[in-house]
């Protein structure tokens, strides 16, 4: 069977760091997908960024407690909570900023974004279009030190119509 997590496990020749976005409204499921990629990450070294729009981040709280009943080594020990805004607007150079640093780690092989369930995908998508500095000194757009390799909209049936 091909999973989710098969397409995580999945690496070309390049040296960038991939990343996924996941994205719905409030209780769709993305937590609950998170904590699935998580669990059947099959070695490979994710990073995890949890964006909030309140002051306590509940679902990177979530993420930690997993994290703690997990093994380390598949998950990482790198989680990126951003709290009291969007990634879509208020947030979004904070986003960029963190993925920077995220994706110098040499361990890392694959990032995970939860936005809150108000985030607009495309201005999350379009964040990797910003500069960012490079380790030569100059300015580089994100998107040639992170991959965007998938956007992922998780939906609850029950309520769609």
């Amino acid at each position: 069977s091909y999973s989710f997590c098969t397409l995580l496990a999945r690496h070309t020749n390049t040296e960038m760091v991939k990343v996924t976005v996941l994205s719905g409204f409030l209780g769709s499921g993305k937590t609950t997908l998170l904590k699935h990629i998580l669990q059947n990450a099959e070695g490979v070294k994710v990073a995890v960024m949890v964006n909030d729009m309140g002051e306590v981040n509940i679902d990177a709280e979530m993420v930690k407690k997993m994290g703690h009943r997990m093994n380390q080594d598949t998950i990482g020990e790198h989680l990126v909570e951003l709290t009291n805004g969007c990634i879509c607007c208020t947030l979004r150079e904070d986003m960029v900023k963190e993925l920077s640093k995220l994706a110098a780690e040499k361990d890392i092989t694959h990032i995970v974004i939860e936005s809150t369930g108000i985030a607009e995908p495309l201005p999350v998508a379009a964040g990797f279009t910003f500069g960012v500095k490079s380790p030569e000194g100059g300015m580089k757009p994100l998107s040639e030190i992170a991959e965007l390799d998938t956007m992922v909209t998780v939906i609850d049936l029950a309520s769609f119509k």
